[in-house]
């Protein structure tokens, strides 16, 4: 039972992680900073300092895309995290007990343990990362659709605890 638990976990990180760093080459195709480098005395400044477009947009890459530290895999484990403390809250929510400051605070800090064993402790992700790189595209479009059908039931069963 672990097991699954901390195969599920890690593969709604990965997908997550393989969804923001694709939203971070999208928006690179729209930023409007990229504009400034085609200013004439800034893209002569840059040319004299050697610095290059493509070194900007390699070094941009590697900040959201490095496994270990990438703005993309910090993004993912905080929406993992959040959304896992999300479903505890509504779950309590659902049995109907009082809401308070130490129930909000015991699902986030719930919710964290269960990330951090399961998924961050000793850098789990990483083994798992590689792991989930082989898939075939088959399984990437299926696991891809049961993260999106994971979010989905924990913002529907949110909004079902506030309605009844």
């Amino acid at each position: 039972m672990k097991d699954k638990i901390e195969n599920y976990l890690n593969i709604i990180h990965y997908c997550l992680y393989k969804a923001e760093y694709r939203l971070h080459f999208l928006f690179n195709k729209i930023n409007p900073a990229w504009l400034l480098m085609k200013i004439p005395f800034i893209k002569r400044r840059y040319e004299k300092m050697g610095v290059t477009r493509q070194s900007i947009n390699r070094d941009n890459n590697n900040l959201w895309g490095d496994k270990r530290f990438g703005l993309s895999t910090v993004a993912a484990g905080g929406f993992l995290w959040g959304g896992l403390g999300l479903f505890f809250f509504s779950v309590l929510m659902m049995l109907k007990v009082a809401i308070s400051t130490v129930l909000i605070v015991g699902c986030a800090l719930g919710a964290g343990l269960i990330c951090y064993a399961f998924v961050f402790r000793q850098d789990k992700y990483i083994k798992y990362f590689d792991k989930y790189e082989k898939w075939s595209k088959q399984e990437k479009r299926k696991y891809g659709w049961l993260t999106v059908g994971s979010i989905l039931f924990v913002l529907l069963s949110f909004y079902f605890c506030l309605v009844i």
